[in-house]
């Protein structure tokens, strides 16, 4: 027979008397039906009381922990929101360094002429001078004459990497060798080119001599346009004299156009070229007729 609910148990028997499997009740058949069994809802269960709870389920504890998760996990995220962004961080190199900092220092350093093709025997041979040992690193074990930007980033590295000096120690010594050994190259091509022109050999003319040739140049080009200038001014002078000799006159003839045609065929046949010179008591006429709003007020006398 199977489990049952307990309210179900009597209800089984009382089926089973009527069918005819049981033959007599059992005892307690009487005592059920008069008291039944109270019903149980399903699926619930009773909560026990604080008391009877260990003390990390009780409900402060529980409520306590809570809480305190909740500040840890605010304070995580407030910690995390103070942090700076995760990013690679940037790869910089002590050469690069040095390299920036030298052009910053000698910004004509950049204008040195420099040879790009790289041959195959200059790619074998090593960079690296041959130091003697218990010497400190030189820049004249790198170049002598004309040391590069490169063997000042080598010198600097060996210099700081050999020695206890810091990186900016090294470079300012480095420096110091190298302003030496241009000044003293500088002093080499100076004397040199003296001794030169005291033998009688001709270098040809200097940057400052250059620079006065093409100024000089440039004064003549501007010299010569201001006379073409003034020569064409000269040549319209004439043209300019006629215009203005031409002059609007009211006398107090009318000739119906006659001495307008004359003049035009005149000109046309060339007996006219210019018109003649006006003489002083012409002129002052004039003068006063164009005071006198070009002779209108004389007219209407």
């Amino acid at each position: 027979m199977p489990r049952r609910i307990p309210i179900q148990v009597t209800q089984t028997v009382s089926r089973l008397l009527e069918g005819g499997y049981l033959k007599k009740p059992p005892a307690w058949y009487e005592a059920t039906l008069r008291h039944p069994p109270a019903l149980v809802p399903p699926r619930q269960s009773r909560e026990r009381p604080d008391s009877d709870l260990p003390r990390s389920l009780q409900s402060d504890t529980r409520r306590s922990l809570a809480l305190q998760d909740r500040s840890q996990l605010n304070t995580r995220k407030k910690l995390r929101s103070q942090l700076p962004p995760l990013r690679p961080q940037p790869i910089v190199y002590d050469s690069d360094r040095i390299r920036r900092q030298f052009f910053r220092d000698h910004p004509w350093e950049a204008k040195r002429v420099s040879t790009l093709v790289e041959m195959d025997y200059e790619l074998e041979a090593s960079s690296e001078p041959a130091i003697p040992p218990g010497e400190s690193p030189e820049l004249f074990h790198w170049n002598r004459i004309n040391p590069s930007v490169e063997d000042v980033i080598q010198c600097t590295l060996r210099t700081s990497q050999e020695t206890d000096l810091s990186l900016s120690q090294a470079y300012r010594r480095t420096i110091a060798a190298y302003h030496a050994i241009q000044a003293e190259r500088e002093h080499r091509i100076r004397y040199a080119t003296y001794e030169a022109r005291s033998l009688g050999a001709d270098l040809g003319r200097s940057e400052t001599e250059r620079g006065f040739v093409k100024e000089q140049r440039e004064l003549d080009k501007w010299a010569s346009v201001a006379r073409k200038d003034t020569t064409a001014l000269q040549i319209d002078q004439p043209v300019a004299a006629g215009k203005l000799a031409r002059k609007k006159r009211i006398g107090g003839s009318f000739t119906d156009g006659q001495a307008y045609l004359k003049t035009a065929s005149d000109v046309g046949s060339g007996q006219v070229s210019s018109p003649p010179a006006p003489s002083a008591p012409e002129r002052a006429a004039d003068a006063t007729e164009s005071d006198n709003l070009l002779g209108v007020a004389n007219a209407l006398r």
